[in-house]
């Protein structure tokens, strides 16, 4: 099965091994409260920039996690701020997935995010940490559901998503599809698109037990799983738009829509999509004003972040 990708060689090593944060260290993933800003300044103020025009060198970028599917946005924005390649930036990436990433911000051990949401449990962490974050929305992505193209089913509403998950429902007959057993991929209970699944779709109930072979810890791996399963089309999966649509699409597997509505970037923009959700720039709210991190998120909240979010592939948040 010939997989396509359209981030090159960073996401050929990255996709294969565990991931890290950027130009630093971080660890797993958290959201939190806290204030979320308008628009900032663009970092590039006179006698800020390097001999190059470009506001930082590597070196001085803050260290940068995140989530796996923000990683071109890292990246774009490391090039943008610094003037490096494409392939230098690539080099420099290095992100631990949203609940590390969470932890590495309030652990000390990252300066700023760009992160998706966090589950309930990372921002009971965060709560009991008593640091305080600031969120500011800088983009927008979606929870999708997918199957594979052999598989009749294009759309199934909330309830039927829920009750697949919460396991009423367990053959496909029941929502339109064949006579076949439905083998539903999970991911990990803290991973972002599984906190997105609870917030739009499954909230407090009870998930079904997976087997643990249909429990993958990567994001790549359901993707995977559900366009290979028994060479049929009876297994299901999710993830975000995003990183299936640009970072790992793989030939075999079709996204479902919800309610009649399929995902795109159009409707994810205009917010028809109904599991369209924001994602962040974060960093700790004690951090100075003439800090890395502060001139970073006021350039990511500035016209020029708002670009680079837009070439990056994501729809811009509003």
């Amino acid at each position: 099965m010939r997989r396509r990708t359209i981030v090159g060689a960073l996401l050929a090593t990255l996709l294969t091994a565990p991931l890290a944060g950027c130009v630093g260290q971080p660890s797993p993933t958290p959201s939190a409260p806290s204030t979320t800003s308008s628009a900032g300044t663009a970092v590039n103020v006179p006698g800020s920039a390097t001999p190059t025009g470009h506001p930082f060198t590597l070196a001085q970028l803050p260290r940068i996690d995140g989530s796996t599917a923000n990683i071109p946005l890292i990246s774009l924005a490391i090039q943008r701020l610094t003037g490096v390649p494409e392939a230098e930036a690539d080099n420099a990436v290095r992100t631990t997935g949203t609940p590390n990433a969470y932890r590495n911000l309030i652990d000390g051990d990252a300066d700023l995010l760009i992160v998706y949401e966090a589950d309930q449990a990372v921002k009971a962490e965060i709560k009991r940490s008593g640091v305080r974050l600031e969120l500011h929305p800088i983009g927008r992505d979606a929870l999708v559901f997918f199957a594979n193209a052999s598989n009749p089913v294009t759309s199934l509403t909330t309830a039927q998503y829920r009750d697949i998950y919460t396991g009423r429902i367990a053959n496909w007959s029941k929502v339109g599809g064949n006579d076949v057993k439905i083998v539903a991929y999970q991911r990990p209970e803290e991973s972002g698109s599984q906190a997105l699944l609870r917030k739009y779709v499954v909230g407090k109930a009870k998930m079904a037990k997976a087997p643990a072979e249909l429990v993958t810890a990567e994001m790549g791996e359901i993707i995977d799983g559900v366009a290979s399963y028994a060479n049929t089309g009876n297994a299901l999966g999710y993830s975000v738009y995003y990183y299936l649509a640009n970072m790992y699409g793989v030939e075999g597997i079709k996204m479902l829509g919800a309610s009649g509505v399929a995902p795109s970037r159009e409707t994810i923009g205009n917010g028809s999509y109904p599991y369209t959700n924001d994602f962040y720039a974060v960093i700790r709210a004690e951090a100075s004003a003439d800090s890395p991190a502060r001139k970073v998120l006021a350039w990511l909240t500035s016209e020029q972040g708002r670009q680079a979010v837009e070439d990056a592939g994501y729809v811009a948040a509003k």
